[in-house]
Formats: C-alpha cells, structure tokens, sequence
C-alpha cells in the first residue's frame, strides 16, 4: 500500500517551488524584450498554476517515480512562458512526455498493487471482522500440521461460539450485530500469538489453531479469550454482556487433519453450551 510521507514531504515541495521560481525569473529576463501576447502569457501561466498543485499532490506519496514525474510535467511548462522564436517549445514536448509516462508508469503500478491487495482480502479474509475465512485457514493449517506432524509436535484447536448473539440480531437488528462482530473480531485478533491463527467460520463462530501448544496452553488462552469477549460492547449507547461456549481438541490425539480436529472441537463446544460451562475438551 502507498503510504504518506510526512517527514520531508514539505521539504521537497518547498524545495521544487525555489526552483520554479528562480527559472521563472531567468525566463522573464531573457524574454524582456520580446513580444508576447498578455492572455497567452496569463493561459500560460494557469496552467502552470495547476500542474504546480498536481505535483505537490503527487510529492504526497513515497513514489519517487510518481513524484519525478509530477515534477517534470510541471517544469516543462515554464518554457511556454518563453516566446517560441527562443526555440523552447521542444524542450517543453519533451519533459511533458517523460512526466507524463512516469505518472501513467507510476499510477499503473500502483493500481496494481491495491486491486492485488483486495483481490487477496476477497479470497483469504472476512470481509465483516478482517480475520482469516474458512479458505484461507484450512490451507494454513493444512501446511503447519504437516510440519508438526513431522517435528513430533503437538497443536491445538479451540472453537467459539457466542452466546447470546441470537438474541442482538432478534432484538437490535443485524446491522448492530454486525458491529458486535467488528468489535469481538478485533478483540480476538489483538490475542493471537505469533504463529497462531485465528478465522471467523460464519455467523458468530470463531476457531483458533495453537501451533506447537499441548492441553494446559489450550485451556489458558481458551480462558483469556473468554475474559476478553465478556468485557461489555457498548454500541450506539446499549451494553451488551456476550459470553461465549468453546470446544477444544488436541493434535494428534483428536485429530490428524485439520477437519477432523474442527468437527470434534465443534461437538465439544456443543456439549460446553449444553452443560452452560465454558469450554469442553474433545476428549472428555
């Protein structure tokens, strides 16, 4: 992604505008003499005006391609300034040319870069919590699981379910139970160790892989996920107080792919929401 500089952005327009202003000044004494005509000499100078702001626009992004070509599109103008019988207008043609395929090679690059980046949040996130999909995490998890089933490692599979979700949608309307899962998708994101996965499934279901994690590990973070998620969402002046039902299984032990580790963790959070006790191990 492009980002905006601060630290010396200014610095380079200030920079630029000198120099404008000093060409300007040698134009205006090589030309003295000659006869140009004033609407011309005022058009002329607009549009100076104009490609000066462009550039100063484009000076915004870390682009030093973009910026050099804003830079040349707008320094070729001044030669207009120039009557035509000094012979400036080619060099004129010139600069615009070389300015105006740096901003059309710089603008294309950076198209690119931006449709590459939401064409991958399309396929690979959830577009409501900005957390994995259900995709996306099976071909991760896929991957790990075989690295650790070759290191001899344990792993750990948690899944969620909200409670009381049902009854915000029912009561406040979906666009309010949206901004709940906004909310617990970034308090769930914020717990994700390094090496650690976490995608929302659908609906109000979340599951979280613990690479290289054994049963008292699992049964930690499951506690400190459910702390999190109980702290009150405050949304449009109305506090809601969700808990949340959890299932774990343990790799290998309840699972050697990662389908298999999900559907028992799932019928574990079943039975944790049918007991009304937080979470449930696979194996119990």
């Amino acid at each position: 992604m492009i980002r905006v500089e601060k630290k010396g952005k200014s610095k380079g327009i200030i920079r630029s505008l000198l120099v404008f202003v000093a060409t300007i000044f040698i134009l205006v004494l090589l030309s003295k003499d000659q006869n140009t005509h004033k609407l011309v000499v005022n058009l002329v100078i607009l549009d100076l005006i104009a490609r000066i702001i462009i550039m100063c626009i484009l000076f915004s992004y870390s682009y030093v391609l973009l910026r050099l070509g804003g830079f040349l599109f707008a320094y070729a103008k001044i030669f207009s300034i120039v009557p035509f019988t000094l012979k400036f207008s080619e060099i004129e043609i010139i600069l615009e040319i070389v300015g105006i395929t740096m901003i059309a090679t710089s603008l294309f690059l950076l198209s690119k870069n931006i449709l590459g980046d939401q064409l991958f949040n399309l396929a690979f996130s959830d577009s409501l919590t900005g957390l994995m999909n259900r995709h996306a995490f099976l071909n991760h998890v896929r991957r790990i699981l075989k690295t650790l089933a070759e290191r001899d490692k344990m792993a750990a599979v948690i899944y969620i379910d909200l409670n009381k979700f049902k009854f915000v949608n029912d009561r406040y309307g979906h666009h309010v139970g949206d901004q709940v899962l906004e909310t617990i998708g970034r308090r769930i994101k914020s717990m994700v160790r390094k090496g650690d996965l976490v995608a929302r499934l659908g609906g109000d279901e979340f599951v979280f892989f613990l690479s290289d994690s054994d049963r008292k590990i699992a049964e930690e973070v499951t506690k400190r996920i459910a702390e999190r998620i109980s702290c009150p969402i405050v949304i449009d002046g109305v506090q809601f107080c969700l808990g949340m039902s959890a299932g774990i299984s343990i790799f290998p032990k309840d699972g050697e792919t990662i389908e298999e580790l999900i559907r028992n963790a799932d019928k574990a959070m079943y039975k944790a929401k049918d007991m009304a006790i937080g979470y449930v191990f696979s194996s119990e």
